[in-house]
Order: C-alpha cells, then sequence, then structure tokens
C-alpha cells in the first residue's frame, strides 16, 4: 500500500516505523524540511489554505497511487474532511474524524464542555479574566486552538494571568492543576472502537514537545481513556493529555485527533500502528492491541542533523 503523509517537517520517527508496511508520499509545503530526506517520494505543496491545496493533493495522490492519506497538521483537518467523498471517489482513504469529532478537538473550549457533559474530570476553564472571581489559584494560559505545546504558559498570580490572557489571541483560561502528566496514544477503528490504548508519563518536554519519556500500564487511565474515545467516535488516531494529581484524581484536559508526537515509543514498545492502519483502510475489523504494549519502556530522544551544501 502507497501512503500520504502532509506537512511532513520532521516527523522522521514515525516516518521511519510507518516505511516498514508502506511507501510513504511525504508533502510540505516548504522544502526546508528534512522529513523529505526519508521519505519514499516527496513534494513541495502549497500551504493548506492556498486555494490549490486539494487539487494539487488529488493530483499526487492519482500520480503515485496513493492508497491512504494522513494528515499531520491539525489545522487543514476541516478542510480534508470538506473533500473527504472527492478521496474517496479516487480510491484514496483519508484516515481522519468525522467533522463533529474535528470541532471539539480543535477548540479547547469545545473539548471543556465535551468532558463537562459527559461527567469527565477535566480543570475548570474560562475564556476571559472577567470569568474568574478568584485569582489566587494558579492557571494555564493558551490559545484555544493551539497545538503541539505552544505558547501555553503558567500564570502564578493575578498581575500574570492579566498579562498572559491579554498576550495570546483568543485564549482558554485553565485551572493549574499540579502533578504528572500523560500523554495518552489511542487508536480507534471506522466504528469508534479502540483497539490499542499507551499510556506515556512525560518525563520532560523540550520545545512543547516530549524529549524523555516512559510507557505506564495505568489501569485506571487507560479505562478512562477508552471511556473517552468511544464516547467521542473518533477514527484513527488520538491523542490525549491528562494530568493525575497527588490524591491521584485524574483531569483531563485535552484531545487531538492526530498522531502524537512521542507516539513512535508506542510503536517501539509494540504498538502495530502499520497493522492496525492497514486493517482499517481495508474495512476490516481492527484486531485489538490493547495489551501489546511493553510497560516501563522510556524514549529519550536527541537531535541529529541533515545537511545541504546550496553552494554548488
Amino acid at each position: 500500500m502507497n501512503m500520504l503523509l502532509t506537512a511532513v517537517g520532521k516527523r522522521i520517527q514515525l516516518i521511519t516505523y510507518l516505511k516498514k508496511e508502506f511507501k510513504i508520499v511525504g508533502v510540505d509545503c516548504s522544502d526546508l524540511n528534512p522529513a523529505r530526506y526519508f521519505v519514499d517520494q516527496f513534494y513541495r505543496v502549497p500551504a493548506y489554505n492556498d486555494e490549490n491545496y486539494i487539487s494539487t493533493l488529488l493530483t499526487i495522490c492519482k500520480k503515485e497511487a496513493v492508497d491512504i492519506l494522513i494528515p499531520l497538521f491539525e489545522k487543514e483537518y476541516p478542510l480534508l474532511n470538506s473533500y473527504k467523498k472527492e478521496f474517496e471517489k479516487n480510491d484514496v482513504f483519508l484516515l481522519i474524524s468525522d467533522a463533529s469529532v474535528i470541532n471539539i478537538c480543535n477548540d479547547k473550549y469545545r473539548t471543556y464542555e465535551f468532558f463537562k457533559k459527559n461527567n469527565i474530570l477535566t480543570p475548570k476553564s474560562h475564556l476571559s479574566v472577567d470569568e474568574i472571581k478568584k485569582t489566587k489559584c494558579q492557571y494555564i494560559v493558551k490559545p484555544r486552538d493551539g497545538m503541539g505545546s505552544q505558547e501555553v504558559y503558567r500564570a502564578k498570580n493575578a498581575k500574570e494571568l492579566e498579562f498572559f490572557s491579554n498576550y495570546i489571541d483568543d485564549p482558554i483560561i485553565q485551572e493549574f492543576i499540579e502533578g504528572k502528566e500523560y500523554t495518552i496514544d489511542v487508536f480507534c477503528d471506522r466504528g469508534g472502537r479502540v483497539a490499542s490504548c499507551v499510556p506515556r508519563e512525560r518525563l520532560q518536554i523540550r520545545g512543547g514537545e516530549v524529549s524523555q519519556a516512559i510507557t505506564r500500564n495505568h489501569k485506571k487511565i487507560i479505562s478512562q481513556a477508552v471511556e473517552i474515545c468511544e464516547k467521542l467516535r473518533g477514527i484513527g488516531p488520538l491523542t490525549l493529555q491528562c494530568i493525575e494529581d497527588f490524591n491521584g484524581d485524574i483531569y483531563w484536559i485535552e484531545i487531538n485527533p492526530r498522531f502524537g508526537g512521542g507516539v513512535p515509543l508506542s510503536m517501539e514498545a509494540g504498538i502495530d500502528y502499520g497493522k492496525m492502519i492497514r486493517e482499517c483502510a481495508e474495512g476490516k475489523a481492527v484486531a485489538s492491541q490493547m495489551d501489546y504494549f511493553k510497560p516501563d519502556f522510556v524514549m529519550l530522544r536527541y537531535d541529529e542533523a541533515v545537511f545541504l551544501d546550496y553552494g554548488n
């Protein structure tokens, strides 16, 4: 099978694992990205909001006989979803959740409302400082539509809260919960059933991405994550975030309808994403891999470089 990945950027580890199962066609709006040297075929494409973006992707899909398209940039999800039938007409399976799921996941306040509606423990969230009567608490201030832990700030007092809420465009203000942070890699079949679920404790974050993490067979987190995802009814990869406080209570923070940056740890720990993606694309029942991952398995990430001679 041939797979197209958008916005490949520096997702080299993910590409390396998926290449074991698929021929990978990568696209990006910039030539200056290291991942292009690790895919089987690379194309530079317009930005996702360019009027020619979809037609360019369809042309590449036809030329490369693409079977599966997996987007890696959240802001393009609504657009791609609106052209899902067009890709299907060209025999391309677009591995992406439905519009209703994307609308919940791509808006952190809607995510908060989803948690509250389903009685899922989550930090209290607000859209403005005016809604907060007490400012003695600490808060997390971040963009309502943010991605990858970018522009996330901890406000330790009323002055910082006022500053960060004005500094960020369209912010969401969440009650700060102290404890262990977890990212959970989930894969759902076409019916929204969870086929795999791997909690990763975040040991170190650098530049918004996890640089050190360890898999944990945390039964309570797994059980709650499965419940959340099956109520949401997402399709394909989902990435959840939660915090376990010092009392053992689990607060759910975010849901992202995509591969997380640290998903290679779950792959290396035993989850066969290639098999699940293939089964999903073929319309088969995705075999459960709920107990397949190795717990207490550590990932320590480091930088590598691609060197280019632009002088010749």
